[in-house]
């Protein structure tokens, strides 16, 4: 945004963008450019039918971005598109400091009220949906998955869960506040280094709030996205252009995390698919009605696209070729 439309009350190091500055047809346009370029992509519609206003102070640091915001309430989606061709797998929060903020993500919702902070993951679909009667402000941020490398069961722990304002530890909450109402004449340094303390607080806030083990195998499990993954990818075996991209993009979370699921099971995509393809090519091999149809004919059918590659990864498998393993069927 320029100098002029930033205006004179911007003196710190954020990034300004206020509609006030621009002409009421290109405002909300700026405005969500303002939120994408801070929170990787967003797919942003404006709700009400009075017209939109909004206001965005943000920093962008090393692992991450912090905001404050004022807006008209909206409703924002990350499709599956825009996980898809987001940069880096990161946790979002708000810390909500007027109105309510709802967010659903894998089938559940959470509502943060003023004063919780919700935290939710980069890597699934959400929907996001703020209401008030007036203006709806909170502080936004993101942070890297990296930074919380010590962090055990990072998925579950950060998983679209809500601390109350009630039981979010103080050193959270006032650092949280602080940012709130200073950021904008704050140096790059100050920010970064109460950014940092946000960071480390929150796996203590997290454990502090001590959510029942019942409440906590209702949230999204590593597991249940795999088993969404195995889906897709038994249902798209015969496509020879199955990959983990169009896994990735199909289910809405990055390529990263698809082979970070499979690793998890000392696999990979490709050896999975690979032998699931040579699971149903040995069946139709010993199947009365594929007799007459020739081993090319098969390999093809199941996504094998190069006749060599199916043949030594046969042998490899079953210790013989393909005409070897139809003859001793029978076939």
């Amino acid at each position: 945004m320029s100098d002029e439309a930033a205006g004179a009350d911007a003196p710190g190091v954020a990034e300004l963008w206020d509609t006030q500055y621009l002409p009421t047809r290109e405002a909300f346009g700026a405005f969500r450019e303002g939120l994408c370029s801070a929170f990787m992509p967003w797919t942003i519609e404006v709700e009400p039918e009075g017209g939109f206003e909004g206001r965005i102070e943000s920093v962008i640091l090393d692992g991450g971005s912090i905001a404050r915001v004022r807006m008209t309430p909206v409703q924002a989606a990350r499709t599956k598109l825009d996980v898809a061709r987001s940069a880096a797998e990161c946790i979002y929060g708000n810390f909500v400091l007027l109105g309510e903020l709802e967010i659903e993500q894998q089938g559940r919702s959470n509502i943060a009220r003023q004063g919780d902070v919700i935290l939710y993951d980069s890597c699934y679909p959400t929907t996001l949906r703020e209401r008030h009667d007036g203006p709806y402000i909170d502080v936004p941020f993101m942070i890297t998955k990296q930074r919380f490398s010590a962090t055990r069961d990072l998925d579950a722990a950060f998983g679209n869960i809500v601390m109350r304002r009630e039981t979010l530890i103080r050193p959270l909450a006032s650092t949280l506040t602080f940012l709130g109402e200073h950021m904008p004449s704050l140096s790059k340094g100050e920010v970064s280094a109460l950014f940092d303390a946000c960071v480390s607080l929150l796996p203590v806030a997290v454990g502090y709030a001590d959510r029942s083990h019942a409440n906590k195998e209702d949230f999204p499990q590593a597991s249940h996205l795999l088993r969404e993954i195995l889906d897709f990818i038994n249902r798209n075996l015969p496509s020879a252009d199955l990959s983990p991209q169009k896994a990735a993009t199909s289910l809405g979370v990055s390529v990263r995390y698809v082979h970070k699921l499979f690793a998890a099971k000392g696999s990979t995509f490709g050896s999975y698919v690979a032998a699931k393809r040579l699971e149903h090519v040995c069946r139709d091999l010993t199947s009365p009605s594929c007799r007459n149809q020739s081993i090319s004919v098969l390999a093809y059918r199941w996504g094998f696209n190069d006749l060599s590659t199916f043949n030594r990864a046969f042998k490899q498998r079953y210790g013989m070729a393909p005409t070897q393993y139809r003859a001793g069927a029978g076939g």
